[in-house]
């Protein structure tokens, strides 16, 4: 595994988007995942998205909570590969 883990972002998913509410963890630390996996679920004013793994590994961790308004481009976690 790596010792630089990789970060997990929120997506720009459409335009002038600011922020999401995360609303869903479907893996937990210590999992694996694998690349393109349905990690987490957002939802924006205008609709709820499942979002991928950026990296096959295991997750690391979470930096932020389910229900949180993040802004768009925060890195909300980490996956070790």
């Amino acid at each position: 595994m790596s010792d630089h883990p990789i970060p997990i972002t929120i997506p720009a998913i459409g335009e002038g988007l600011e922020e999401a509410r995360i609303l869903k963890f479907f893996k937990q630390p210590g999992e694996a995942v694998a690349k393109d996996e349905q990690i987490y679920q957002l939802e924006t004013d205008k609709a709820i998205v499942d979002i991928e793994s950026p990296s096959a590994g295991t997750l690391d961790s979470w930096t932020a909570k389910e229900g949180d308004i993040v802004a768009i481009g925060a890195t909300i976690g980490y996956v070790k590969i």
